[in-house]
């Protein structure tokens, strides 16, 4: 598979050294060859076709416009049908927009090399996620061949290094989306060179890389000011400091990802809502320093947040949800998972103040029960459509009863409900066959099979057995 795609992609004969992309067009009943690099040449492919051909009948303009519709595999197997076809489905203006996710086992540098060449200033968007043979000398060069790359994935792309990202600032300044997520060998050098290189740069997901600490976070938000995206997960270096420099510099931000960054507390959370009052989505989960106080700082800063992850954030109670339903009316995702401390209150403020909840996630809230279920859920206006209770000791049927009124409802999750049975949920399935039921019941018990016991016997009946 590998060295198949590594020929496809592969220079072919004619192309000049660097590799531009070609286009035709039809003129005066001949074709002209246009190249990227501005030149043009003569070049007629109706050699390659039978007179009695329907194909003949077709202009390059018109086969190349019913080939950009088609999906990389496919144009590659245009690309073996013969050698018009090759250089129509080749051609660089069919290849703006390529995920190589599905060939990551077969993707080596070489073939990022010559794909590459192929494509040139056309290519756009490139996902190499998962390519885990790719290093870095593969994407030097591909940043020098490919300048207008605008979204760029290189996720689990284990083997890159602060070369790879410094070859990007220096020639990809169209940059706008870029994924570094578990590339652990990114450093705070990356950072300053997309500060300095890739000022467009709207998206950054630099998770689980342990070498980006909070001086990293300062040179990137100095250059980057149109961030609207970034995503931190794992980066246990980050600190209040960070948040800081987030807060001042990147006022634009849209979606913050903190995830298990633990060293953040409240005060960090402070900064963030007064300076990045249009945050739409913010994940918290595991930081595990946060209070209250927090909760009333996102109510009062952040009015349009719409996801709210907070997974595992055992000091938030009712109260501190009381004060960002108040202020975040728009909320349609929370993650309250191991959220231990909340009670049916919570679901209560949810109800009186967050009617476009689409997403609820209450696994191991064990003080939730039917009573909070029923307030979610009351006056019929509820727009839940997944809803978790995984290892709700409180629940029961009695819950599933009342979720079988949300029409827009379409996953429960009940593993673990002690009080959720077989009957319950077999009756939600029938009532509501649309609706996704997700649970597990431990197998029962197989009761021990005790031997017949023989009836009591003397020396004598051994010796003399009776008989009938």
């Amino acid at each position: 598979m590998g060295a198949f795609y590594s020929r496809i992609l592969g220079v072919r004969r004619g192309r000049n050294a660097v590799g531009h992309s070609e286009h035709r067009s039809s003129a005066n009943g001949g074709v002209v060859e246009h190249r990227s690099n501005g030149t043009c040449l003569p070049y007629d492919t109706r050699q390659y076709f039978s007179p009695l051909c329907p194909i003949r009948k077709l202009s390059d303009e018109l086969i190349l416009r019913v080939f950009s519709f088609l999906d990389m595999v496919s144009l590659c197997r245009c690309a073996q049908v013969c050698k018009d076809w090759n250089i129509l489905a080749l051609d660089g203006s069919n290849w703006q927009n390529m995920d190589l996710f599905d060939f990551q086992t077969a993707i080596e540098g070489v073939v990022v090399v010559h794909m590459s060449q192929r494509c040139g200033g056309f290519l756009r968007v490139l996902s190499l996620r998962h390519c885990l043979s790719v290093e870095d000398d593969a994407l030097i060069m591909f940043a020098r061949n490919c300048p207008n790359i605008e979204h760029l994935v290189l996720r689990k792309c284990i083997r890159i290094t602060d070369r790879t990202v410094h070859s990007l600032s220096d020639n990809c300044s169209h940059l706008k989306h870029l994924d570094l997520h578990m590339c652990r060998s990114i450093s705070n050098r990356s950072c300053r060179y997309l500060s300095a290189g890739c000022k467009q740069l709207e998206h950054l997901d630099v998770s689980n890389c342990p070498r980006i600490t909070a001086d990293g976070i300062r040179a990137l938000t100095l250059g980057c000011k149109c961030l609207r995206t970034l995503i931190l997960e794992y980066c246990q270096e980050m600190t209040d400091v960070a948040m800081e420099t987030i807060a001042l510099h990147c006022d634009s931000l849209l979606k913050l990802n903190i995830r298990h960054c633990s060293a953040v507390t409240d005060a960090g959370i402070l900064t963030i809502t007064r300076h990045c009052h249009e945050l739409e989505k913010l994940n918290i989960s595991g930081c595990d320093q946060l209070t209250d106080a927090s909760l009333r700082h996102l109510g009062t800063g952040c009015p349009h947040l719409r996801v709210f992850e907070a997974a595992e954030c055992s000091q938030f109670t009712d109260s501190g949800f009381l004060s960002l339903t108040t202020g975040c009316r728009n909320l349609e995702k929370m993650d309250l998972e191991e959220c231990v401390m909340i009670t049916d209150v919570t679901l209560q403020h949810l109800a009186n103040h967050c009617l476009h909840l689409q997403t609820l996630l209450l696994s191991h809230c064990e003080r939730i029960s039917d009573q909070g279920i029923t307030s979610l859920v009351s006056g019929g206006y509820s727009s839940l459509q997944v809803v978790e209770l995984d290892n709700c000791p409180l629940v029961s049927d009695h819950s599933l009863e009342v979720l079988r009124d949300c029409s827009s409802l379409s996953r429960i999750d009940v593993f673990d409900c002690q009080q959720i049975s077989r009957y319950g949920i077999n009756r939600l399935r029938v009532s509501r066959p649309d609706i996704k039921v997700q649970a597990y019941f431990a197998p029962s018990t197989p009761t021990q099979q005790v031997p017949p016991t023989s009836p009591p016997s003397c020396r004598c009946c051994a010796l003399f057995p009776h008989r009938r």
